[in-house]
């Protein structure tokens, strides 16, 4: 169940909400089983002991259907799924070379479906709530999911990668970088917040996975290195021209477990002047816990 508000509009939700991953995802691991499910690097157990399951962990959010004047399950239905879900298919199940709005439609279904993926209040069938002490959900700085229901738009500062992974292919020399840990960026105006950092694998065809990784940066002017080396590839924003996964870099292991922890959130929190960003190439500078010293103005860190 995922009673509560919804986190579109604020309406009472009193049904079980919106499934993050559509009952047609699911579809494609039918009878692919048993499954085993992760949090972090570490097999979740059953009450039993056993980290093995017959079936996928749903994701639930509290969203309002059509017993709201806002439906918005209905307009999730309409803004993203119609237009997504073939785009999907082609992609992860036909490993097809998708273009032009086909690019657009995939892009906006991954970027939605990320964002709702790790929102605070959604609920995993594996793990519960993602809001709980040690575990990290995605906290967008206002106004968040209610803004993208009232403009149609997504945040600003907003980015999504793509990367194919071989979990069980040869080694693949990586370049070398070094770890971001991303502020908290505020300015006099009211705006910034807190960064966030999510990723979702799904399954290829021939063994391969797909890595989905979105980044929440207000204010900061971001750059992801994998995509300088030709890693990963961006779908938001500014989504390519074309789309072919089977043409995309393949990642080993140890590659994807590094996609998978490059971002890391809770660093220094980060006092602006109006009008200002923080520049990326400053951030390793600034690898402090959460509560440590307040560092004033991008323009004057960057020449510290």
């Amino acid at each position: 169940m995922a009673s509560g508000d919804c986190v579109f509009c604020g309406a009472p939700v009193s049904s079980q909400g919106e499934h993050v991953l559509p009952r047609w995802l699911f579809a494609r691991w039918a009878g692919q089983g048993p499954f085993t499910f992760f949090e972090g690097s570490e097999p979740i157990a059953k009450r039993n002991g056993k980290t093995e399951r017959d079936q996928l962990a749903r994701v639930m959010l509290p969203v309002c259907g059509v017993d709201s004047p806002s439906n918005c399950n209905g307009w999730l239905n309409d803004s993203f799924e119609v237009a997504g879900k073939p785009q999907v298919r082609a992609v992860l199940d036909a490993c097809q070379s998708i273009t032009g709005s086909a690019v657009v439609d995939f892009a906006r279904w991954v970027t939605k479906t990320l964002l709702l993926h790790d929102h605070p209040l959604a609920v995993n069938s594996e793990i519960g709530h993602l809001n709980l002490p040690g575990r990290n959900a995605l906290e967008l700085p206002p106004p968040g999911l209610r803004g993208l229901r009232h403009t149609g738009q997504f945040p600003e500062d907003i980015s999504v990668w793509m990367a194919v992974v071989d979990p069980n292919g040869a080694l693949v020399t990586m370049p070398e970088f070094e770890l971001a840990v991303l502020p908290d960026v505020h300015r006099p105006d009211g705006a910034g917040g807190k960064c966030g950092a999510t990723t979702l694998g799904l399954s290829l065809p021939n063994d391969l996975m797909v890595t989905l990784q979105l980044i929440s940066h207000p204010l900061i002017d971001i750059v992801h290195p994998f995509e300088a080396s030709g890693q990963v590839t961006r779908l938001w924003p500014n989504p390519p021209a074309a789309l072919d996964i089977t043409a995309l870099p393949v990642l080993d292991a140890a590659g994807g477990r590094a996609l998978n922890k490059w971002f890391a959130v809770g660093g220094a929190s980060i006092g602006l002047q109006a009008g200002e960003r923080w520049p990326y190439n400053t951030l390793a500078r600034y690898l402090q816990p959460r509560g440590g010293p307040v560092v004033r103005g991008a323009a004057e860190a960057a020449g510290a």
